[in-house]
């Protein structure tokens, strides 16, 4: 028998099929990530969309993190952001296998990080 979550299996790369009985986990988290993202997307202020990326991720973003929506994410919670990190326009982070942003880096626009 798994002890392991599903979320810990996909962060440890193991492969997931869609009928494990605990996919629906990942689903519902995607779906509710889905709102803030909306929210996040439709927000003008840079403070107002570090706070909804801060509800996404799950920890604090740094007052020098800035981001120009829109930023599509499918999870959020296996994100970590460092210090003076900026995310242009139009990124999509899918993070069930987690992904890790250090501090001083520049994301260019549409580009995707995929794990």
């Amino acid at each position: 028998m798994n002890t392991k979550d599903i979320f810990e299996r996909l962060r440890n790369g193991e492969i997931i099929l869609p009928s494990d009985p605990e996919a629906y986990q990942m689903m519902e988290a995607s779906f509710a990530t889905k709102k803030l993202v909306v929210a996040m997307n439709n927000a003008t202020e840079p403070e107002e969309i570090r706070n909804f990326l801060s509800q996404i991720i799950g920890s604090q973003i740094d007052s020098t993190v800035n981001v120009f929506t829109p930023l599509h994410i499918n999870y959020g919670k296996h994100t970590s952001i460092g210090k003076n990190v900026f995310i242009n326009f139009d990124c999509v982070f899918l993070d069930l296998g987690g992904i890790t942003i250090e501090d001083d880096v520049f994301i260019a626009p549409k580009v995707s990080l995929l794990s």
